[in-house]
């Protein structure tokens, strides 16, 4: 025994096998086995074929789960060679009563060698290798099968390969979903838009997966349609930044540009910039928009009384939490900077906004009774309304004060 197991150690099987006949034939069957496998890795696939067979135990005394396993690997092997020796059924036939996933895999790697493609697609199937099934059927040009794997297959790889494949086809619905299985937004887009007629579906998509190219096909679509703000939208979202503001500046768009370099973000040079474009086109509102701070507040407060000016000066001053801008926006407000007091809505706007709801109701209560004293009671329940709900939109407590005149206001008009 100790000269069979040396010979085993040593790797010399074939005289390892003729001393097991002689001292050890239970033996037989493992050291075929291994002996088989040596020979596969050695290309010597008609004698490893022969060991194999040899190596299985047949209709054992007992079936231990070491001996399920050793017929297992001999099978397995046996369906391997069966294969490379050309006896291509055989193997097939055995790869598929076998139990494993392994044996499957190999036996289809081996006839994908062979370019049986057929055969290698339904091993590697049968096995749940379906990323692997769907890349043979691929060289083998069944598209049909193909397109039964895909709901089960994971690369993204094979998805646009299929997808360049049904395009080539003309069959563009299948193309783009494929595409859009592959992740590949920028194919998907052009499909999209050039051959299916999705615009709105496109835009979607380039919004959703913020795909760079696609934000370019988009804008080109919606150059061509004479929408230029849409264009520029996406020529922003793509980061062809230079490209957008010509665009927009040749179309006179440029607060559309502005817009869209706010909703994606703009820098601080971006800002100054367009701040510096309107201040020299005399665009006082929007140059306040694109600046910060007390920059942003003077061009404002150029505006006279324009509502959106003064509305987006209040949350700017709000939004800086600074006191010497809110300061200054309270004197302009009250006409203490020009002049001309303005609405005292806006002043009641900007305490609201500052959470300074004492305030707020004083100026309410000061409005009303300024339209009482003008005989405008109904005026006056309006304003004080208005402004009341719009403390309680913002769950802001309204001040006893305030609630006291809309009552006074509102009994005397009812009396009436």
């Amino acid at each position: 025994m100790y000269k069979l197991q040396m010979r085993r150690d040593l790797l010399d099987w074939s005289k390892a096998l003729a001393l097991a006949e002689q001292l050890a034939p239970t033996e037989i069957p493992y050291i075929s086995r291994e002996y088989a496998q040596q020979l596969e890795f050695m290309g010597d696939y008609p004698s490893a074929l022969a060991h194999y067979e040899n190596g299985v135990i047949e209709d054992p005394e007992e079936e231990t789960e070491q001996i399920l396993e050793h017929n297992e690997v001999c099978r397995s092997g046996l369906a391997r060679m069966s294969i490379r020796t050309g006896d291509i059924r055989k193997g097939i036939q055995l790869a598929r009563d076998l139990h494993g996933r392994v044996v499957k895999r190999d036996c289809a790697i081996i006839l994908e060698q062979l370019k049986q493609y057929g055969e290698a697609a339904d091993l590697y199937e049968l096995g749940q290798f379906y990323d692997r099934a769907a890349a043979v059927c691929l060289k083998a040009k069944a598209w049909g099968k193909v397109g039964e794997l895909l709901p089960k297959v994971r690369s993204p790889k094979i998805h646009a390969q299929y997808g360049k494949v049904m395009e080539a086809e003309k069959r563009y619905k299948e193309a783009a979903v494929a595409y859009r299985n592959a992740r590949d937004y920028d194919n998907l887009v052009r499909m999209l838009l050039d051959h299916l007629n999705m615009a709105e579906e496109a835009v979607k998509v380039v919004r959703e997966s913020r795909s760079i190219e696609g934000a370019k096909l988009v804008a080109k679509f919606f150059s061509q349609l004479g929408d230029h703000a849409s264009a520029i939208r996406f020529l922003v979202l793509s980061n062809c930044h230079q490209e957008a503001f010509q665009l927009a500046e040749a179309t006179d768009h440029i607060a559309d540009y502005a817009d869209s370099l706010e909703a994606d973000g703009a820098s601080q040079d971006q800002l100054a910039f367009l701040a510096e474009y309107f201040s020299n086109a005399g665009d006082s509102h929007n140059a306040g928009r694109s600046e910060v701070g007390l920059k942003a507040l003077e061009y404002l407060m150029t505006c006279g009384e324009n509502h959106e000016s003064l509305i987006l000066a209040i949350e700017a001053v709000a939004a800086a939490g600074d006191n010497k801008l809110t300061a200054r926006l309270t004197d302009y407000l009250m006409g203490e900077v020009d002049g001309i007091p303005k609405d005292a809505k806006y002043l009641f706007r900007l305490y609201v906004a500052l959470g300074m709801t004492r305030e707020a109701a004083t100026t309410a209560v000061v409005i009303a009774r300024q339209e009482q004293e003008q005989g405008s009671y109904t005026v006056a329940r309006n304003v004080l309304l208005a402004m009341y709900q719009e403390l309680v939109a913002k769950n802001i407590k309204v001040p006893n004060e305030m609630q006291n005149s809309l009552m006074i206001i509102h009994s005397y008009l009812i009396v009436k």
